[in-house]
């Protein structure tokens, strides 16, 4: 077996002195975790998963032509497509060029501020990396997914790098899944550097297993006047948390972030976002949607800091979440920081119930009050999927919807 990398040990070790340094994980005294307690994943044994023998049933999730595939943290070659495209490189993260790896490896992740990316960091093992080359376009959509068998109380901590040059393009699905009901965690962290003039269409489909732990955090940097599209869909887990952090380091930047969580029984469903305007003349646009059946519950936090002399930002923040059940909860917490006086900022935050008079409409249409129900539910998740550019990815969504909505029975 060959030697891992130098930059594998090395991360781990600063991964590991950072993560004690911040006490280990965090605690609902802390009001960044204030409405999420994670320290059930304390409490189970997890360890890494063993490796995989034989093969793996992948016919659920329609897949591209371009993807990485990995089990139980493990690449996985024979289920991986990696076509060779000029100017874009798709690689393993272990079997990436080592100095590309070390150049872009917590260039954006702020592993001394937050505990799960340095516990990423301090259990490195693989992952992917993405560049694209300056004007370079890739081809097809890329995906990266991430499957855990949860045979054993495994954990894995995936990290992705993605690197854009200036005015390149690319639409990029991370998609985690789990195919067996036992205790797991995921712990992903990626990180992505948008060069001047680039777009990303970054997705995040999380579909973790009914008893999985799952949490994923986007680090972005972006130059002057790029474009960053990020769509997160967290339909599974147990417990889970997707954070979105991202940060204008040049003028004439763009950001858009969309959401949709979907619980259900006792799922907890976490999702915080971050807006760093560092320069002038940028824009950001935030639609987060929950839909809460049961005892579910959902929590957004979203906070967006317009700095000293970042004059002329335009943000704006939109939260609703829609309760399906006397016991679903919501929380929703807008935070902003604005030190600059030439913008326009807004935010808004609402929590409700099916609409009564929508309902009497499509009844005295002569639809079943179940379907009205039902096709009122869709209707709401909508404005979020259909912000998908890609369509395999936006019937992969619309698929998970109707097998998890169409389960729930809502509560006159």
């Amino acid at each position: 077996m060959s030697a891992e990398p130098a930059f594998v040990s090395a991360a781990r070790k600063s991964g590991a002195a950072a993560f004690e340094r911040l006490g280990g994980l965090p605690s609902t005294r802390q009001e960044a975790w204030r409405w999420t307690n994670v320290q059930p994943i304390s409490r189970i044994p997890f360890q890494a998963p063993a490796p995989v023998h034989g093969s793996v049933d992948l016919s659920g999730l329609e897949l591209g032509t371009m993807r990485l595939v990995f089990i139980d943290g493990r690449l996985s070659p024979h289920l991986s497509v990696l076509p060779e495209t000029s100017g874009v490189r798709l690689r393993s993260l272990l079997a990436a060029d080592p100095a590309t790896v070390e150049a872009l490896l917590g260039q954006t992740a702020k592993v001394d501020e937050h505990p799960f990316t340095a516990l990423n960091a301090a259990h490195l093992g693989d992952g992917a990396v993405l560049e694209i080359d300056a004007d370079v376009q890739a081809p097809s959509p890329i995906e990266l997914v991430f499957i855990s068998r949860g045979l054993t109380p495994g954990s894995t901590h995936p990290r992705v790098l993605v690197r854009l040059g200036a005015g390149a393009r690319a639409q990029v699905a991370e998609i985690y899944a789990g195919i067996s009901g036992g205790p797991y965690f995921t712990n992903a962290v990626t990180e992505v550097t948008l060069g001047e003039g680039a777009e990303l269409e970054h997705v995040r489909i999380q579909m973790e297993g009914a008893r999985g732990y799952h949490v994923g955090t986007l680090w972005a940097a972006q130059a002057r006047a790029s474009r960053l599209r990020s769509h997160v869909f967290s339909l599974g887990g147990l417990l889970s948390r997707s954070e979105v952090s991202a940060r204008f380091d040049g003028e004439g930047g763009r950001c858009e972030l969309r959401g949709l969580y979907v619980g259900h029984e006792q799922q907890h469903l976490d999702h915080r976002t971050t807006l760093d305007h560092a320069s002038p003349g940028c824009t950001s646009r935030e639609v987060y949607k929950g839909i809460l059946d049961g005892q579910s519950r959902g929590v957004f936090t979203g906070a967006v800091r317009v700095r000293e002399g970042a004059q002329k930002t335009d943000a704006s923040q939109s939260n609703k979440a829609l309760l399906l059940s006397e016991d679903a909860s919501a929380e929703a917490t807008p935070q902003l920081q604005i030190f600059a006086d030439d913008v326009k900022c807004a935010h808004g935050a609402a929590v409700g119930q099916l609409d009564d008079q929508a309902l009497f409409y499509l009844r005295s249409r002569g639809i079943p009050l179940a379907e009205a129900r039902g096709l009122l539910t869709r209707a709401f998740a909508e404005e979020v999927v259909l912000g998908l550019s890609v369509a395999p990815w936006q019937r992969q969504i619309e698929a998970a919807l109707a097998r998890k909505l169409g389960g729930v029975e809502v509560r006159p």
